[in-house]
């Protein structure tokens, strides 16, 4: 059973993740800012770090040998630029690491709607989280200019809509930039759901390299 190192394990979606590596029997290295607040389990070594400090952060994947490195950490919205570093440094981390797989949690903003606009460019799409929306897209363009790498990356832009709900077992991925929506033009996903696809990466090498959606 291959090694997992999570960081923003103690988040809405990452904690999600984060019980969803338990219940396949991961053996995980939990990296969160409150270690204090991760779940007892014997899968787990829990380690306080943050992304902010990229050699405590590869001290810490790199200690347990592992081989597949998530984040599930958000931007701070009191400091989005901040969001840029991070990326940077989960990009040394993985590479000081020799991890074979980054996968990270990005945002839906920058999805293409059928008429070619970003999701974050319609009409009612709300101010607040438009800057939000930018910062992931300015991350994913970090991402995307990434060559010759050890690794591989994947940045998974949830639904238009995620909430917690119930797991299902069944979601659709996207790989072409564009929201996924179902018959009715809608598109949402439940964060079980949305955790659960992000699980399924670590042993499903379909996607390199790229940006995927995951919907219903």
């Amino acid at each position: 059973m291959e090694k997992i190192a999570i960081l923003g394990a103690t988040g809405k979606i990452g904690s999600r993740i984060l019980m969803e590596l338990i219940e396949r029997s991961y053996v995980i290295t939990a990296i969160s800012r409150n270690a204090f607040d991760l779940p007892g389990s014997t899968l787990i070594i829990g380690c306080e770090g943050d992304i902010m400090n990229e050699k405590v952060i590869s001290g810490h994947v790199m200690a347990l040998e592992n081989e597949v490195l998530i984040s599930a950490i958000s931007p701070d919205p009191h400091d989005l630029e901040s969001f840029l570093t991070a990326t940077e440094n989960l990009i040394k981390v993985a590479e000081k690491a020799a991890v074979k797989k980054l996968i990270t949690v990005g945002g839906a903003g920058s999805l293409l709607l059928p008429d070619g606009k970003m999701l974050m460019e319609k009409e009612g799409f709300p101010d607040f989280v438009k800057p939000i929306s930018d910062i992931h897209k300015r991350a994913l363009d970090i991402y995307k200019s990434l060559e010759g790498k050890k690794f591989d990356w994947i940045n998974v832009s949830p639904a238009e809509t995620i909430e917690a709900d119930e797991k299902t077992g069944k979601y659709r991925i996207g790989a072409d930039d564009h929201l996924l929506m179902d018959e009715q033009g809608r598109s949402f996903i439940s964060m079980e759901d949305f955790a659960s696809a992000v699980v399924d990466l670590i042993e499903d090498d379909t996607y390199k390299n790229q940006r995927i959606t995951v919907s219903y």
